[in-house]
């Protein structure tokens, strides 16, 4: 049998910054094709795939992600806890979902489907395409960290670019230029005048500016400027958009980078639930069956300089996977 601690060191130990996903999924491929599962290679572009194994036709799904953000670093062990790059989000999650499907094998469980796709933590591009894949299930466990507790409500997300041109000029004569930066301040300030809507369940909205750049350098007026914002969203994306339009107006360009919206998902009797903050693939994969959430690791540790994951819950969400693919499998 698979260990899970083993795995997931495995796993961090193989660099998947998004974008460069190819060689872990080429060993989940080759792991999985050797415990006798039928793999396939979904291309999503020329030299990345989704990675989907099967046991004759599945009705529940395990997916999770294998890319994770930069930079990458490699695991380390510690008496309680696993350490690297992606060792909560999500190569962990991706460890106990395959040890909890080998799990369920030997009791016969022959309608399983596990899929891991590409492309999570920027566009979602994998889970786009996995839409394509013939599958039809009647629910998906999507791995994310939750605490190993079933959520059941996610907020949605509006990322977008602000750019505003200027006139470049020698800074000791401003006044033949025209700050773009300046420009730029005054729009993302107009930002907190939004009243942007709040949800009895999800709670408030909350925009974050990212990303800033422009100019080129101290002494010369800047002649752009740009920014990247993302706004957490309890309600729909057109309604952001529309209030985002209207306090830039034509002082600025608006560019739309992706737009995800809130999710409700499955609940399970006998499992605690929660609502979060964040987003997830799931509203592009809900063609795939009913959507449910859960994982090992917190996501306070997601993204984080010392990403770390607690053994405990590994080990914890290989059993719970197993539960929940049984109660699933009862309904």
């Amino acid at each position: 049998m698979l260990n899970v601690i083993d795995l997931t060191r495995q796993l961090v130990d193989i660099p998947s910054v998004t974008g460069e996903e190819k060689e872990v999924g080429e060993f989940l491929f080759d792991l999985l094709e050797t415990q006798g599962w039928d793999c396939l290679k979904q291309e999503v572009t020329s030299d990345r795939f989704n990675v989907l194994a099967t046991r004759g036709q599945a009705t529940i799904l395990l997916t999770t992600h294998m890319d994770t953000v930069p930079p990458f670093f490699p695991s380390r062990d510690a008496k309680d806890f696993v350490y690297g790059r992606g060792a909560c989000d999500a190569k962990g999650i991706a460890a106990a979902m395959v040890c909890a499907a080998e799990a369920l094998l030997q009791e016969d469980f022959s309608d399983l489907g596990l899929l891991f796709v590409v492309g999570e933590e920027t566009d979602s591009i994998g889970a786009a395409k996995a839409r394509e894949l013939d599958l039809d299930c009647s629910f998906f466990i999507n791995g994310e960290p939750t605490d190993n507790e079933l959520v059941i409500g996610h907020k949605g997300i509006v990322s977008a670019r602000v750019r505003v041109d200027g006139v470049a000029a020698h800074s000791a004569y401003p006044e033949k230029g025209d700050s773009a930066i300046e420009k730029l301040i005054a729009v993302l300030s107009s930002f907190n005048e939004i009243a942007f809507p709040s949800h009895s369940r999800l709670g408030q909205s909350h925009l974050n500016v990212g990303k800033i750049k422009g100019g080129s350098a101290a002494n010369v007026v800047p002649d752009y400027a740009e920014a990247e914002i993302l706004i957490r969203t309890v309600s729909d994306s057109k309604l952001y958009l529309r209030l985002l339009n209207e306090a830039v107006g034509s002082r600025a360009q608006l560019e739309v980078l992706k737009t995800s919206e809130p999710q409700e998902m499955e609940t399970v009797e006998g499992f605690p639930t929660k609502r979060v903050g964040y987003g997830t693939d799931i509203p592009l994969l809900r063609t795939l069956g009913k959507p449910l959430l859960l994982g090992p690791g917190s996501i306070l540790e997601a993204h984080t300089a010392d990403e770390k994951i607690s053994k405990r819950e590994l080990l914890e969400a290989v059993d719970l996977y197993q539960k929940l693919v049984k109660a699933l499998r009862r309904r």
